[in-house]
């Protein structure tokens, strides 16, 4: 059984990695912003005995800091981090405003700079183990402007600015025996990627599990499609 941990869990594809993952026996530390108001979380907690909701607001470093703090009085390890929260705000260059840029950039980066720097220690006490930042086409700048993809301008930058702290934490934590990654779920019809998306959350999940189920330590620092084929930076 190995112990995972995934932020943005109360819905979308937070919610569906929980789902399969518990469905696996693996134990699971789900977190929300909001525990008591984590409808599908509690439902599964009374399904579940290796379920565990807490709280988690990763735009807050106290909340993150608390989070981690409670685990590591119990000497918590963690297999696998699932940095998951995230926001999109579709505005393009000319129309994004300054506020909701650096709303996007502060939960998509900074946020998952915090989960990762505070979720070390748990870490540290695996045998193997993995951080997997969930990133998005949007965010390789070799594609852009080689496929249809674009607007989303803060989301684009967030994304950019993920893989680059991907890339960063595999070389810092990789003697510490920390493999990190960038996974992209792909276009999923979630509240974020809409009605007319490739994927529903549990083709999404099924394929995001499929990769991280087989990625070795020649994939640390890596940023992988979620057919498990690699995207350029």
């Amino acid at each position: 059984m190995n112990t995972i941990f995934i932020s943005g869990a109360s819905r979308g594809i937070g919610l569906e990695l929980c789902k399969q993952l518990l469905n696996r026996d693996e134990r699971v530390f789900a977190g929300c912003r909001d525990p008591a108001n984590a409808k599908n979380l509690i439902t599964l907690s009374s399904q579940y005995s290796n379920l565990e909701i807490v709280e988690l607001d990763v735009n807050d470093e106290n909340s993150v800091y608390n989070c981690f703090k409670q685990l590591n009085l119990k000497e918590q390890g963690i297999d696998k981090l699932y940095n998951n929260a995230g926001i999109i705000d579709w505005s393009n260059l000319l129309e994004v405003t300054e506020d909701s840029f650096s709303k996007v950039l502060q939960t998509n980066l900074l946020g998952a700079l915090l989960v990762l720097r505070h979720a070390l220690p748990c870490l540290g006490r695996s045998a193997s183990p993995w951080v997997y930042n969930m990133s998005s086409r949007l965010g390789s700048v070799e594609l852009r402007g080689n496929t249809h993809l674009g607007g989303a301008i803060a989301y684009q930058c967030s994304k950019a600015g993920l893989n680059m702290l991907t890339k960063q934490a595999s070389i810092d934590l990789g003697p510490k025996g920390i493999k990190v990654v960038s996974i992209t779920p792909g276009w999923v019809r979630t509240d974020m990627g809409g009605a007319d998306a490739k994927y529903n959350v549990s083709e999404s999940v099924t394929n995001i599990l499929r990769v991280t189920d087989h990625l070795n330590l020649g994939h640390n620092g890596c940023f992988l499609a979620e057919d498990g084929t690699e995207i350029p930076w």
